[in-house]
Formats: C-alpha cells, sequence, structure tokens
C-alpha cells in the first residue's frame, strides 16, 4: 500500500503502522532469525490481529521492505541536511563531506541495535554501500574542486568505511560517532 508523500495519511494508520514496525524490530533484536518470525508472532507483539497486518501488509517481507526503505530514507535525508551552523543569527547547513560523514554515523549509533542485525542482510549492506559511496563520491569531487585526490579508489574507501562501521557497531560502538568519523578521514587523506 504505498502513498505519495502529498496524500494524507490517517494517523490511526500511521501508529498502527508503526506498531507493526516497532514489534518487527523488538522480535528481530530479540532473535536475529528472521527465517523465524510469523505474522502471528508480529501480530502479537503488536497486540493487533493478523487481518490488521494484512489490510497494510502482503507479508513479513512486504513490512521489512517497508521497514528497511524508511530506514534508509531517513539516513538519506541526513545525509542531505547534517549540520547546522549559526551565521548572523541565520540557521544555515553545513554539507561539508566530514559532516555528512559525521552524520552517517551519528545515525548508525542512534540505531546501533538495529544496525547490528540489519547489517547482517546482504541486501542491505549493498544499499547502506550505496550511500557511503555517494558520501565518498561527493567528499572526491570536493577534494577535486581543491586540487586534491584520493590515494585508493572511492569504492575501496566506501567499502572499508562500512567495514569500520560494522565493526564498531558490533563491538558496541566503543568510541564516539565523532572520533570514528575523524580516524576514518585520517585514514582517506
Amino acid at each position: 500500500m504505498s502513498k505519495s508523500k502529498d496524500t494524507k495519511v490517517d494517523p490511526r494508520i500511521k501508529r498502527t503502522r508503526r506498531m507493526f514496525k516497532e514489534a518487527l524490530i523488538s522480535l528481530i533484536l530479540e532473535n536475529n532469525d528472521t527465517s523465524k518470525l510469523t505474522v502471528q508472532n508480529i501480530a502479537d507483539r503488536a497486540e493487533l490481529n493478523r487481518a490488521t497486518f494484512y489490510l497494510h501488509y502482503q507479508d513479513i517481507q512486504d513490512l521489512m521492505e517497508q521497514m528497511l526503505a524508511e530506514i534508509l530514507d531517513e539516513l538519506n535525508e541526513t545525509m542531505k541536511y547534517p549540520a547546522q551552523i549559526k551565521a548572523d543569527q541565520v540557521m544555515i547547513r553545513d554539507q561539508s563531506p566530514k559532516n555528512r560523514l559525521i552524520a552517517f554515523i551519528e545515525h548508525f549509533y542512534r540505531n546501533a541495535d538495529l544496525y547490528h542485525v540489519l547489517l547482517e542482510n546482504k541486501d542491505f549492506r549493498q544499499r547502506v554501500f550505496g550511500i557511503l559511496l555517494e558520501i565518498i563520491s561527493f567528499w572526491a569531487e570536493y577534494k577535486k574542486s581543491k586540487n586534491q585526490s584520493f590515494k585508493v579508489p572511492n569504492e575501496v574507501l566506501a567499502a572499508s568505511t562500512l567495514g569500520i562501521v560494522s565493526w564498531w557497531i558490533q563491538a558496541g560502538t566503543p568510541y564516539s560517532s565523532s572520533y570514528l568519523a575523524n580516524q576514518i578521514i585520517l585514514m582517506a587523506k
């Protein structure tokens, strides 16, 4: 059931979908083996019924896809407007490559438990790699405008960054997001 962004969605529908997504997330966090999920488990956790589930989703995969799409949309929004700086009483957005990377890592930090599980999914990992590659490519263009360049291909930097972030999430985020971003930036110089 897809709606255009301009169409108003009934708040009850939003609440019901949110309840199903929260139920799915909590079940995944309890046991990351998604093959054992059932519609009944999800409906029970959401304290809704199976019929309501099927009013909103075709199956568990449909729910999962919609949830992943929302997470990635939120991540992309974070990338578009990573930080604000107050200059002469006006808020401006700082879209520098460093701030985009920090925003990316902070988003992972805020959703660490969920990403810990989701990064096991090959398709999701590939999508996140694509977002990272966009950040790195933007950064490469930025460096190029200053007559600089990376010493390794963008894909290698993106893959390395994804590996570092994955390790960081699995290790329980032992470093702050800004520290991790600064280390990645040093690696990329």
